[in-house]
């Protein structure tokens, strides 16, 4: 089998390639209209970019206390110039894929560089069973940011691996591969497992001598600087207004007067039993929901690799080999432990996009424990891993997660207007992505009464809401759709004896189906009067 060039992995063509294919395989997918994006994540950019934090009381829920950084590009870009080109901004939002794509070719040329072969198509295909997972394609041009987040960690990663080898001043790359993953866990908190998980692979697979030690602190003054540098400017100001800089999570901990003292985490997902603690990547075999993930899907890479790094653990004692070479240590270690990380805190499978990105390359080297690393090609491995790539291809389910067809407007959304400094009391969720559209929005007011002001009755939290809106003087607007059940008795508890009356649909092109049909569920706005 004819060899492969590595470089043409590597260049400026190849780079270009895949990020064309991201931003294509991002427009047929159609405009992003998940939950989230309509919940926090463009009424988040719009309240960062207006400095809302202090104005408004929780439209969009407990994630209107999310960082917005990583929210503010995409705002911008679809409310500014490209505004009328949604297709341009869903291609540029598809340009994470890309470069994903592009930054594991170069973490499987490293990897084969570092262990003394030749790079080639066995290697190819562990990376297009990595980045043809489900959580990683499902995502390409959302606004759930886990692709950024991956390309972050996944870079980190790359910086790190030639420390298993013989590099030049090691402490740059330490400190730089530390500071990529402190950013990725400053803009999200759902990257935080991966900075400690990859300090641990270093520190193992430099077999915790001294120099690994330094190397490895080093790695964690980077990551304590980015998460400084991505994070440290929003939780100060969580931290002056409640008192806790994450809130209102892990509130166990810091106990901010506004809600419980609980974690705040979403732990619906969490394992079940000690079946699916020990066992949960195989109960994600068949298509399933409501497991480790909102929506339908099946995908059986991740235990492949738990599978893989089983066999790498135990067969290199079992068959008598040598012990596993610091790269693939670094790599296994850093999987092992992040999956961990990632099963006791969340289990939500869209965060674990950079555990099934590097699924293939762990069964890649499983199966090279068969076949000792050198430089001549070995026939059966490539078709072993292309046999893997098609089996889990086919048995792969894709989530959809909202999609709806382009308009002639990015965010096409078409609030009736509301009196200059009004209330406006969001009711339920997702409806929060109004606000940045209403006319004159930044001279109005804001209150969430969802599940998380429930949760809070009683706190702090509760006590503003009912000074805010008994303060409130002008005219008062209700938010809301048909399904807002739990939330609507929220109402009578703050405006006892109030009614609703003139109410105006919300035209909005980010609630239809695929076909075109409207599914806003009657969301509309309404005048609140008390009898």
């Amino acid at each position: 089998m004819r060899a492969l060039d590595a470089r043409k992995f590597l260049g400026v063509r190849a780079l270009l390639a895949c990020l064309s294919f991201g931003a294509l395989l991002s427009v047929l997918r159609g405009q992003d209209a998940n939950w989230d994006l309509k919940n926090y994540h463009l009424y988040n950019a719009w309240a960062g970019l207006h400095g809302r934090l202090a104005l408004d009381l929780a439209p969009a829920g407990l994630q209107s206390f999310f960082n917005p950084l990583l929210d503010v590009p995409y705002f911008l870009l679809g409310t500014g110039p490209l505004q009328h080109w949604p297709r341009l901004l869903a291609g540029v939002q598809g340009l994470w894929y890309g470069g994903l794509v592009f930054m594991l070719f170069r973490v499987a040329i490293r990897l084969a560089w570092l262990r003394g072969r030749t790079f080639g198509w066995a290697d190819v295909w562990a990376v297009l069973i990595g980045v043809t997972g489900t959580m990683t394609v499902s995502q390409t041009g959302s606004s759930f940011n886990e692709l950024p987040l991956a390309l972050f960690i996944l870079s980190s990663l790359y910086v790190l691996l030639p420390l298993c080898g013989d590099t030049p001043r090691p402490w740059r790359r330490a400190l730089l591969a530390g500071l990529l993953g402190g950013l990725a866990a400053g803009l999200k908190p759902t990257a935080v497992v991966y900075a400690p998980a990859l300090a641990l692979g270093l520190l193992l697979a430099l077999g915790m001598r001294r120099e690994a030690w330094r190397l490895a602190t080093l790695f964690g003054v980077g990551a304590l600087a980015g998460f400084i540098a991505a994070y440290g400017w929003w939780g100060w100001q969580l931290y002056e207004l409640t008192g806790n800089p994450i809130f209102p999570l892990f509130n166990q901990v810091f106990h901010s007067a506004w809600v419980p003292a609980v974690g705040g985490t979403d732990r619906q997902y969490l394992p079940r039993d000690l079946g699916q603690w020990l066992f949960y990547p195989l109960y994600w075999l068949g298509k399933n929901q409501h497991i480790v993930t909102e929506v339908n899907f099946a995908d059986a890479r991740y235990a492949l690799a738990g599978l893989s790094t089983l066999a790498l653990l135990t067969l290199p004692w079992l068959l008598r080999r040598r012990p596993l070479d610091r790269s693939i240590r670094l790599l296994l270690v850093f999987v092992a432990t992040a999956y961990v990380l990632w099963l006791c805190l969340f289990s939500i499978l869209r965060y674990a996009v950079p555990l099934e990105l590097l699924s293939g390359l762990l069964l890649l080297a499983a199966l090279q424990l068969f076949a000792p690393a050198d430089a001549a090609p070995r026939r059966w491995l490539v078709w072993a891993m292309a046999g893997a790539f098609l089996l889990l291809a086919g048995f792969s389910r894709y989530p959809g997660w909202g999609h709806v067809p382009y308009a002639d407007v990015t965010f096409d959304v078409r609030p009736p207007a509301v009196e200059r400094g009004s209330l406006v009391l969001v009711v339920g969720q997702p409806d929060a992505y109004v606000i940045p559209f209403l006319p004159h929005a930044q001279d109005n007011r804001y209150i969430g009464l969802s599940w998380f002001t429930r949760s809070a009755l009683g706190f702090r939290f509760d006590t503003l809401v009912q000074e805010r809106i008994a303060a409130h003087t002008g005219a008062v607007y209700a938010l809301l759709r048909d399904d807002a059940g739990e939330d609507l008795p929220l109402l009578q508890r703050y405006l006892p004896g109030v009614r609703m009356s003139d109410c105006a649909p919300v035209q909005s092109g980010l609630e239809q189906r695929r076909n075109g049909k409207e599914a806003s569920g009657n969301l509309r706005i309404c005048r609140l009067q008390s009898d």
